[in-house]
């Protein structure tokens, strides 16, 4: 079989089970998106398009995060079927050695690490600020309105509802009761009917309500000194139409402006030129606060050491002592006031600056974590490759059978130290670089471990092998106690 015929067919047996897997990790993360906000999202109203876009967005971008886990798999599930099918074993007696085998799906990898790094840092910004947006205005979007029977709605702002009973068909009412207090002025406006319609107008601007043989309380008065003077005004209706304004409960559309300083919706230029700002602007915090401090309170704090002017005009210096012990009751108790407040504006002051201090500090970890992602992301597929398709030509297993439990239990592993570096990087605990490479430089020891291993055909997982080790060492021991006990 020629060479290039067989990197051809390694590739083909390597795509299918990739892409399957991807999808697969791209589903799950997204499921776990949606049990997260779940609760956010239904019951707002929003339009099906406005949800598939969101959905959509949300989608593609767990491709990222996804990658290395679909690699994993892939790789272990594509060489453990071809050391099943015996197919290793024919390219390693034609001559070939493992890292041969390897090269052509290394090469294809590595194209997907170059993807993945370009896609992170070109296409990813993007849907993370379509997505980001998008989920921003469901969340903060009112809830539909739903006018249930015998309660009370407030859902719509500057009016109470409150509906006796709705008929099957949805739009006619009985014993309805409307409380108006849009106007601000408090519940001015009262309106109760026997019958009615209620149905939204074509453009789903407006709630129009239709009373039938009611009843209108209005308080006219604009001032709350003519409530004594003007009377209420009572108006017998057969018929009349409330137009309810529903702008204010739609979903609103965010500026995207507003989303772009955000650290995930940046590719690595702007992170970089961000990362040197917020570094200079802290420098120049530190210094503005040094200033302040110093002129504000360190020269009010040498009031501690008074110069008097004694008789002939010299300044002397004196301790605090001696100088308290010279005033009359009433001024050292003004002083010891006055040093009370200057000490504890003093100490507000350094309060506010250690809590901005932390949010800059937050604020550029989170600029340099989402850097080192753009990397850490393509430079992992990588690693795990190195680790997937040496063990999978170890297990000799394919399917989703022992590959999915070794692959998930490893990129749980991989996924967990990843977060917890993160989370540590984030609260300053750990420094950027360790904390965002960590992940990689465990993998990739144990990746080169098993590609030497593999390589070597070693048994690594043969469990008759552990099994006649571990008798070995109980006939040693039981062969030792029994020398003991003659003795």
């Amino acid at each position: 079989m020629p060479i290039k015929t067989l990197h051809i067919y390694l590739i083909k047996k390597f795509i299918p089970p990739f892409m399957a897997t991807l999808f697969i990790g791209m589903f799950i993360f997204f499921m776990i998106f949606l049990f997260t906000y779940i609760d956010e999202i239904i019951g707002k109203g929003v339009d099906n398009v406005t949800l598939a876009k969101m959905f959509g967005y949300m989608f593609v971008t767990f491709l990222s995060p996804s990658m290395p886990l679909a690699v994993l798999l892939s790789s272990i599930m594509t060489f453990g079927n071809l050391g099943e099918n015996y197919e290793l074993a024919s390219m390693k007696s034609a001559g070939l050695s493992l890292l041969s085998i390897m090269r052509p799906i290394l090469v294809f990898v590595l194209g997907l690490a170059c993807f993945c790094f370009l896609f992170s840092n070109y296409t990813l910004p993007y849907i993370h600020l379509k997505a980001g947006r998008l989920l921003y205005d469901v969340r903060s979007s009112k809830p539909a309105v739903n006018i249930k029977e015998s309660i009370f709605y407030n859902g719509i702002e500057g009016y109470s509802i409150r509906i006796g009973k709705k008929d099957n068909d949805g739009i006619t009412i009985h014993n309805v009761s409307i409380y108006d207090h849009a106007a601000g002025r408090g519940n001015t406006t009262q309106m109760y009917a026997k019958d009615g319609q209620i149905f939204m107008s074509a453009n789903k601007k407006f709630l129009s309500i239709k009373l039938f043989n009611g009843t209108r309380y209005e308080q006219p008065v604009k001032d709350a000194h003519e409530e004594k003077t003007r009377p209420n005004m009572i108006m017998h209706f057969k018929e009349e139409e409330v137009n309810i304004d529903l702008s204010k409960v739609k979903m609103q559309q965010t500026d995207e402006n507003l989303f772009k300083n955000n650290a995930e919706m940046m590719n690595v230029r702007l992170l970089t030129q961000y990362s040197d700002t917020s570094i200079k602007y802290r420098f120049q915090n530190y210094k503005q606060t040094y200033n302040q401090f110093h002129y504000a309170y360190y020269f009010q704090k040498s009031l501690a050491q008074c110069r008097l002017n004694d008789s002939l005009h010299t300044k002397q210096i004196i301790s605090i002592d001696t100088y308290m012990a010279k005033l009359a009751s009433p001024q050292r108790k003004n002083l010891i006031e006055a040093s009370l407040n200057m000490a504890r504006s003093a100490d507000s002051f350094l309060q506010s600056k250690v809590q901005e201090e932390e949010n800059q500090v937050m604020e550029q970890a989170k600029l340099s974590t989402e850097w080192h992602k753009k990397f850490t992301v393509a430079f992992v597929c990588i690693i795990l490759f190195f680790v997937g398709a040496p063990l999978g030509a170890i297990v000799r297993k394919g399917g989703f059978g022992m590959p999915v439990v070794i692959s998930i239990f490893l990129f749980i592993t991989y996924y967990v130290i990843s977060i917890t570096c993160e989370k540590m990087v984030l609260q300053d605990k750990l420094n950027d670089i360790a904390g965002m490479w960590i992940s990689a430089s465990i993998f990739l020891p144990i990746g080169i471990w098993l590609s030497l291993k593999a390589a070597n055909d070693s048994p690594l997982f043969d469990a008759v092998l552990y099994a006649d080790f571990f008798k070995k060492i109980f006939k040693k021991t039981k062969k030792q106690h029994a020398a003991t006990t003659n003795n």
